[in-house]
């Protein structure tokens, strides 16, 4: 941590790289002399990635494909919802039982990631070094082993555990058997036990701590466009904006020094991810960032119930890919899928059956301004517990940022 002092009655304190979350991202806290925040700022500074650009002119079938290597924590996600964007665009439904799977998919990435965050929080919480042992390694054990149960969900439905293939435009590519579906069934019983156990493990630490209830409050709307998937036609067109980050940031070195774009829905930031999504569709009224953590544990019970459903609703005989009579004729389409983080949308558009223009509007893109917000008003020294609590994903979240769209000039640091 570097702390330098600016005048007798501001301080700015740099933290650099946040720590426990994934990707390279930095703080910048303009604090007073108690310090508390008065001005925060979170920004990506993971180098850019192109994955946007050098989709451009590429078959729109290998979109899907590229944008899992997006992260290696939500692939399922990005595939998702970058298949469903084409989709979009080129006028393709999938059948039902297509999409099922899909979901089951998709839900399964997040029954793994929301354990992966408990273990990244555990020391915030006191769970670690000099926490009893046994206490520690049990905690471990279960989360553990739901990743494992909830890995094996998507390599069984998606045919392979990570950068799943048989998600592909049109829906998926094999149905499961029968044999399957029940192994899975069974297992979703061993992971339910497993969650219920978790989730008292960490409502119990959260009780514990001696962070204030109110810590990382904001007065931010949320967004969410569905409880467990994801719905397009909940996108706000109307009133959305993608701002650079130097046309937000109050300091210019931190808006040429970001790598991210600051979403606004009518001007304003907003909330994407667990606690949006239960407040949104289960009257969920907490606020603040332990709020967050304490939907994400209940989010995992959720996620269970829905993934037993559509495995007893799933035709394992039935048709899971629709063919694609149409090539795309440029019309944008758009793909949303609620990832662990919150809404991860894609937009495409399909030409003569390639890609003529792509956008990534992740999560974490949604939540920095969000959690810049959210951390004025605390002491710095809880910023990263903060920032942490919103799980973000900064290598997901990283653009080319265009100074003059004209010139196409971009930032020397980025060349």
């Amino acid at each position: 941590m570097h702390q330098k002092e600016v005048n007798s009655l501001a301080n700015v304190v740099e933290i650099s790289p946040c720590t426990r979350v994934e990707g390279h991202a930095k703080l910048v806290l303009e604090t007073n002399d108690d310090g508390i925040v008065e001005k925060g700022n979170y920004f990506s500074i993971t180098p850019v990635r192109n994955f946007e650009k050098f989709l451009i002119g590429k078959p729109m079938e290998f979109a899907p494909l590229a944008t899992s290597r997006i992260c290696g924590i939500c692939p399922i996600s990005h595939s998702c919802a970058s298949v469903e964007a084409v989709e979009d665009s080129i006028g393709v439904e999938p059948p039902k039982d297509g999409m099922i799977l899909r979901e089951l998919a998709a839900i399964a990435n997040k029954m793994h990631s929301h354990p992966l965050h408990n273990i990244l929080i555990f020391p915030d919480f006191g769970c670690g070094v000099g926490f009893d042992k046994n206490v520690y390694a049990d905690a471990m054990k279960r989360c553990q082993g739901m990743r494992k149960i909830a890995q094996n969900i998507i390599d069984v439905v998606g045919g392979e555990g990570l950068h799943a293939p048989d998600i592909v435009i049109g829906g998926m590519e094999h149905n499961i058997s029968d044999l399957a579906r029940m192994k899975l069934q069974s297992s979703l019983r061993t992971y339910e036990q497993l969650s219920d156990e978790q989730t008292d493990f960490m409502m119990g630490l959260i009780k514990d701590s001696d962070y204030p209830s109110d810590m990382g409050l904001h007065d931010y709307d949320v967004f969410a466009s569905d409880l467990t998937y994801g719905d397009r036609t909940a996108f706000p067109w109307e009133t959305f904006n993608e701002e650079q980050p130097n046309n937000w940031y109050s300091s210019l070195e931190v808006g040429q020094e970001a790598n991210n774009t600051i979403c606004l829905v009518g001007g304003e930031p907003v909330e994407v991810g667990p606690r949006a999504r239960a407040v949104t569709f289960k009257g969920f009224t907490e606020r603040g960032a332990l709020a967050i953590q304490k939907a994400r544990q209940r989010e995992q019970g959720t996620l269970v119930h829905r993934a037993e459903n559509l495995l007893d609703e799933l035709n394992t005989s039935g048709v899971t890919k629709e063919g694609c009579a149409g090539r795309g004729d440029n019309e944008l389409g758009i793909g949303i899928n609620e990832a662990a983080r919150g809404a991860n949308v894609h937009m495409a558009r399909v030409k003569d059956g390639r890609i003529s223009y792509y956008n990534c509007i992740v999560p974490t893109t949604w939540n920095y301004p969000t959690i810049s917000k959210a951390i004025e008003g605390d002491h710095y020294k809880f910023a990263e517990v903060i920032v942490r609590l919103y799980d973000p994903c900064n290598s997901c979240a990283t653009h080319m940022i265009v100074l003059d769209p004209e010139k196409a000039i971009i930032q020397n640091k980025m060349i």
